[in-house]
């Protein structure tokens, strides 16, 4: 993790308590992930974002998959899941680079994306809430956006996107826009996915 984000993590008095905790969590998911086993027939997709020359958001999809039961059958109409997200972690000083990232995992599944989330730590439930996610049962969040139409809408280019949001709305704590690029940066790990972790989070700073 680098030093910025510990230093984040460990100066509220200079940052305030909402971002040092934001930059704490992140530490923690990066840092419990990075042990984490990864199935080498299942090989995942590590999504960067950058903002710039620096990396401020990570997002891994592995998928697809299957989900057993009616009830899943019935409360989505498939048991087919396009993506199963278990690692999002993004810069303390970056807002929606999270939404940003879930936006393009939206539009790599297609027409119809049907996402599951597992959340590496309690607390973020509202979050994922606010996303469009709903709850299915032991620490398992399913968004289809089909069904969050207030939340989740195709845009002119036939794009998902947020609802009420910009084409580009990735903006720096406090609320200025920033960077007029999206650039995305994508690998699949079919080695050690601790590898591109780390190599993303190395790039994790901001001026």
């Amino acid at each position: 993790m680098r030093n910025d984000i510990r230093h984040i993590a460990e100066n509220p008095e200079e940052y305030s308590d909402f971002v040092s905790q934001k930059a704490e969590r992140a530490a923690t998911v990066a840092g419990s992930y990075a042990n984490t086993y990864d199935d080498p027939n299942k090989p995942a997709r590590f999504y960067s974002y950058r903002l710039g020359d620096d990396i401020v958001g990570l997002l891994r999809a592995g998928g697809p998959a299957r989900i057993k039961g009616d009830h899943f059958q019935q409360q989505f109409g498939r048991n087919d899941i396009t993506s199963v997200v278990d690692l999002r972690v993004t810069h303390p000083l970056v807002e929606n680079a999270g939404d940003i990232l879930l936006e393009h995992q939206l539009r790599e599944d297609g027409d119809h994306p049907l996402i599951l989330s597992r959340p590496a730590l309690a607390g973020m439930e509202p979050r994922l809430a606010d996303m469009g996610f709903v709850y299915v049962g032991r620490n398992h969040w399913v968004l289809d956006p089909h069904q969050r139409p207030d939340v989740w809408a195709k845009n002119e280019n036939d794009e998902w996107q947020r609802v009420g949001k910009p084409t580009k709305y990735l903006s720096k704590d406090g609320g200025s826009d920033v960077g007029p690029q999206r650039s995305y940066e994508t690998d699949s790990s079919d080695d050690d996915p601790s590898f591109y972790l780390e190599r993303a989070l190395s790039g994790m700073r901001m001026e």
